[in-house]
């Protein structure tokens, strides 16, 4: 009887041990659950300054009418693809968390454009296919000219181009679609530097929400002196939004449309330049229109190095 009671009070004591360990494991299980439950993966944010989110931005103004202009537009996405491709090509497996998309504003009203710019955009993952790599080197070779030639066909049939409002992409979506926390987060925009949507036409003094050829020949610009008087003067854009140090910003294609103010293309780099200071954003390139080999060093360089 002795014996049987010590066995039973051995039992009791292991039941209780138990029934003491079991919320215990529950709540692990609840806390390991929860740290998976963020935007990404530990091992993707660990990674992030090698996850690249790639967005472009495309002016899709009047600058499109002229053929060369398509033709190295096409050539500079081509660059960014490739640029792009190498680096999936360069990760683990395991780390693929890479976007690339292409963006307008305001959205083009012709449905063949928004479907190929709906063919360009790509994530690679550890789950996409390998065949996805040729296929997008493919696209970017063939389908940027014919997006160009449907919006130059749409201008045609609507009797002009509807300009580009780049500001208020910046103020009203590059938070949205441009910057993830998970990534390293690029936006690169094709324009000629100009800047101008009808419905977005802002003035603060001489701060405004658009540069056009024939406001700046109204600027007091065009001499040695241009620089002391720009910020004397307190011209540039109007800041379109704030906080902005988690993007990066690559332009390329600026080209004077005056060619009579030999300080012309300075004064656009300037605007530029303060645009993006204004608004927090450490690191940009702006490039003056290139050739595509010139400008494809250019567009490499800034997508290898992160710093």
């Amino acid at each position: 009887m002795r014996l049987k009671s010590k066995i039973l009070g051995l039992m009791f004591l292991l039941l209780c041990f138990s029934c003491i360990e079991e919320p215990t494991q529950k709540s692990t299980a609840k806390k390991s659950t929860a740290s998976n439950s963020g935007p990404c993966l530990e091992h993707i944010q660990n990674n992030k300054v090698n996850n690249l989110n790639i967005s472009v931005l495309l002016d899709l103004s009047d600058r499109i009418e002229d053929n060369k202009v398509i033709s190295k537009d096409s050539a500079y996405l081509a660059s960014i693809s490739e640029a792009y491709l190498d680096h999936v090509k360069s990760k683990k497996l395991i780390f693929l968390e890479d976007r690339l998309k292409l963006y307008f504003n305001p959205e083009p009203s012709n449905k063949k454009i928004n479907e190929i710019a709906h063919e360009l955009e790509v994530t690679f993952t550890k789950d996409s296919p390998q065949a996805e790599i040729q296929n997008t080197f493919e696209k970017y070779n063939s389908l940027p000219s014919t997006l160009y030639s449907y919006a130059q066909a749409d201008a045609i049939e609507k009797q002009g181009y509807p300009g580009s409002d780049i500001w208020r992409f910046f103020k009203d979506h590059v938070n949205d679609y441009c910057i993830s926390s998970c990534h390293r987060n690029i936006l690169i925009i094709l324009t000629d530097g100009y800047m101008y949507y009808d419905q977005t036409v802002m003035r603060e003094k001489n701060r405004t929400s658009y540069l056009t050829p024939k406001y700046t020949k109204t600027l007091p610009l065009n001499s040695s002196d241009w620089k002391a008087k720009m910020e004397n003067g307190d011209y540039g854009f109007i800041p379109a939004s704030e906080g902005l140090e988690d993007l990066e910003v690559l332009v390329l294609g600026l080209d004077t449309k005056n060619p009579s103010n030999p300080y012309e293309l300075d004064v656009l780099n300037a605007y530029w330049e303060n645009w993006f200071k204004q608004m927090g954003i450490k690191k940009y390139k702006i490039k003056s229109t290139d050739i595509p080999s010139s400008v494809d060093k250019v567009i490499k360089d800034f997508l290898i190095n992160a710093s």
